[in-house]
């Protein structure tokens, strides 16, 4: 059955402001809400600083994440997803095949080479799946 990632299309708007203001540099987000059968549903985002303040990685925080882990959980949600911009195609690099494998959620990629931001996302169990993404 075919993974489907729900965002709100305000939310992915706010996802790509902030990848744009972060130029050069990747930007990243946590993703939060539930899971429901073959659906992720994101009802939360949260914008991290991406302290690697690098062009082609993206490092959180670990005080910061856990913090937002933290409320999270008195929300009664779980991290469903990641979110990081790419300076390439939005498709995983090996560097991000990597922390998939330590980060089991729904990864979304965003890309702007061709003037308008495009998504893409990706969960990664014995093989990498793209997700469908649907926006609400």
């Amino acid at each position: 059955m075919q993974l489907v990632l729900r965002l709100s299309e305000n939310d992915l708007i706010r996802l790509h402001n902030h990848a744009e203001r972060s130029l050069p540099f990747e930007a990243a987000a946590l993703l939060f809400g539930r899971v429901q059968d073959n659906e992720v549903v994101v009802s939360h985002i949260e914008i991290v600083y991406n302290i690697a303040e690098s062009r082609t990685s993206f490092s959180i925080d670990p005080e910061a994440e856990y913090k937002l882990l933290v409320e999270a959980e008195e929300r009664e949600e779980d991290l469903v997803g990641i979110f990081h911009s790419h300076p390439a195609p939005p498709k995983p690099s090996s560097r991000d095949l990597q922390n998939m494998r330590l980060n089991p959620v729904v990864w979304l990629i965003s890309s702007k080479l061709t003037g308008s931001w495009v998504s893409r996302a990706y969960i990664l169990d014995d093989n990498l799946e793209e997700v469908d993404l649907i926006l609400t």
